[in-house]
């Protein structure tokens, strides 16, 4: 589900749409169908995607990839670290961007956040470790080391997340074009996203139901899942 919403803003798609008053509601528009059904065509048209991938999740699909039964596998960046790790001797592969789409190379994150418990006895120290560790140099260490992009400008502009090597010019070109993910703050969306979203993109990639009754799913029973949360 995550991964479909993210991929979706390079098409104009979003989903959710807070109006002025605040509250949440779910629409579909052309640009939300441009992801799912090009998942779809791929699993049940052109057979591009494998149909035992659909339940998978995280590294689940890196031995077919390593055992070349996959071209290509959509894995988030942090991936790579395990590819490096786990990948055979002599086995070459690369980083490619996802396609661009009429919103450019937009895709969705969840950036990973630091937090001082309300309940520590000792918060002021805490918010001076929070700062030395978003010191430039030190977020560049901590990129590294976690194989992800840096959320600050000044460490993003590093010199050596900027090479060839592993993929970290590719990811860090795409930067720019990162935007949060469109049910980040949404409140009622775990339940949605297990309730409704799950089932109906699992039915709807597997060829079961069409995009008619997956518009209706996510988004009519979506709205009475939100509601909910929003009186």
């Amino acid at each position: 589900v995550s991964v479909t919403l993210n991929l979706g803003l390079s098409g104009g798609g979003r989903l959710f749409h807070r109006g002025a008053d605040g509250k949440v509601t779910l629409r579909a528009e052309k640009g939300d169908r441009i992801v799912p059904g090009t998942i779809h065509d791929q699993v049940n048209t052109d057979h591009s995607a494998a149909r035992t991938t659909l339940g998978m999740g995280g590294s689940d699909t890196l031995p077919g990839f390593f055992g070349g039964k996959y071209a290509m596998v959509p894995l988030g960046f942090s991936y790579r670290q395990q590819v490096v790790e786990q990948a055979p001797e002599g086995f070459e592969w690369t980083v490619l961007p996802a396609p661009a789409g009429s919103a450019g190379l937009a895709q969705g994150v969840s950036p990973q956040t630091l937090s001082v418990s309300a309940a520590s006895p000792h918060k002021k120290e805490a918010a001076r470790f929070i700062d030395f560790l978003l010191r430039p140099p030190n977020m560049v260490r901590l990129a590294k080391g976690d194989w992800m992009l840096p959320t600050g400008t000044a460490a993003l502009a590093d010199p050596s997340l900027h090479t060839a090597e592993n993929g970290w010019a590719t990811g860090a070109a795409l930067a720019e074009a990162l935007r949060p993910a469109p049910a980040q703050s949404v409140r009622g969306y775990p339940e949605w996203k297990d309730k409704v979203a799950t089932p109906a993109l699992q039915e709807y990639y597997s060829g079961a139901i069409g995009a008619d009754e997956l518009r209706k799913r996510l988004v009519e029973d979506g709205n009475r899942v939100l509601a909910r949360y929003q009186r």
